[in-house]
């Protein structure tokens, strides 16, 4: 928020309509990062994803999209009002119970099953106990579980795309710190996404040269608090932004263009990076504004989805290893897809009993 009064270009019936196609725009990224993911489960993480662009992997660029959308919503929360430890609780409600449904499913279910009892190191019953809470508490997201797939190219990484909740988890307790010490104003977070942006660039470009591995368990934070800050500042300058889908389709047009230009005619630079990844953020944003019917009120799915495209995809190729890798993204999205409207069904029909329990006459 500024020291000055804006008039909100995106209250009532307008803000109301881009939130109801919240759900809709997260599960098309997801599906994305889900594909990116399960296109290199056959040929290993040194190869590039499909639907790789410019040098960058589309789970790369998907990741820091839900990342700009969260530093949107967070900040129009505290614009309006609610509390950042409330918007905090919030989030921490939605997001822990499916991160440990799904690790209880990855632990008692898929470890088990995957399990090769003649290994040298195995997970038992106390291991798979400390395994769930320290991956459910995001103290080690997406750590490796040994005996399983140990022989494969993500061995035993049961649960590889969750490493990127814990940063989630540190931004949002940055932002409730800052907003704890009155740390309300927008000028506040410009001059964060600033310092952070080139503190993005310097550690990469000291890594390139130096060949240190000093700081390279940095560098995904770096990459993610970017879009967040700049999520942020996007709603901060809402009324100096386009307030229409093709305002920012023509900012992404815009975004993307520069950076093939770039990208072909002078050569790599870190800048790349940045261009595109600001051109993805804002054809969401042109998405969010879209009138398209379809887009509205869809089901949460995005975050069950992205639990568990990965265990799906290593489940899969474990399953049938001769699998191509066109075959294993097709299957893939179709099992993580229906896995979690499965669960999500489950979830309604369960709440619905209980509400209409507590409706009954005595």
């Amino acid at each position: 928020m500024s020291s000055t009064t804006v008039t909100d270009p995106e209250s009532g019936p307008a803000e109301t309509a881009i939130l109801a196609r919240l759900n809709a725009v997260r599960l098309i990224v997801v599906v994305f990062i889900a594909l990116g993911y399960a296109s290199t489960m056959a040929v290993g993480p040194s190869s590039q994803e499909w639907l790789n662009s410019f040098g960058y992997d589309p789970s790369l660029f998907g990741l820091q999209v839900l990342f700009f959308i969260s530093g949107w919503l967070a900040w129009r929360s505290l614009s309006r009002g609610r509390s950042a430890r409330e918007f905090i609780r919030s989030r921490a409600r939605h997001v822990l119970p499916w991160l440990a449904l799904y690790t209880a499913i990855v632990a008692a279910i898929l470890y088990p099953l995957l399990r090769d009892n003649s290994a040298e190191t195995t997970l038992g019953a106390f291991g798979l106990i400390g395994y769930f809470l320290t991956t459910t508490t995001l103290i080690q997201p997406g750590q490796a579980m040994p005996g399983a797939l140990d022989g494969a190219l993500y061995p035993g990484l049961l649960q590889g795309a969750i490493w990127s909740l814990r940063w989630g988890g540190i931004a949002y307790a940055a932002l409730l710190i800052a907003a704890l010490v009155g740390l309300r104003r927008r000028m506040w977070y410009a001059a964060a996404l600033v310092i952070v942006l080139g503190a993005h660039v310097g550690v990469n470009m000291w890594t390139d040269q130096t060949g240190s591995a000093q700081l390279t368990k940095i560098i995904p934070g770096l990459r993610l608090a970017v879009p967040f800050l700049l999520g942020i500042c996007a709603y901060g300058w809402r009324e100096r932004l386009p307030r229409t889908s093709a305002g920012w389709f023509i900012l992404s047009i815009l975004a993307l263009a520069a950076t093939v230009i770039h990208y072909y005619g002078f050569g790599w630079s870190y800048a790349i990076e940045i261009m595109a990844m600001t051109g993805w953020c804002a054809l969401a944003m042109s998405l969010l504004h879209s009138r398209t019917p379809i887009l509205r009120n869809w089901p949460r799915l995005a975050l069950p989805l992205f639990l568990g495209a990965w265990p799906m995809a290593q489940l899969l190729l474990a399953l049938f290893p001769a699998i191509s890798v066109a075959a294993l993204v097709g299957a893939t999205l179709i099992c993580a897809f229906g896995l979690a409207v499965a669960l999500v069904s489950l979830g309604r029909i369960i709440r619905t009993r209980h509400v209409h329990r507590r409706i009954q006459p005595t």
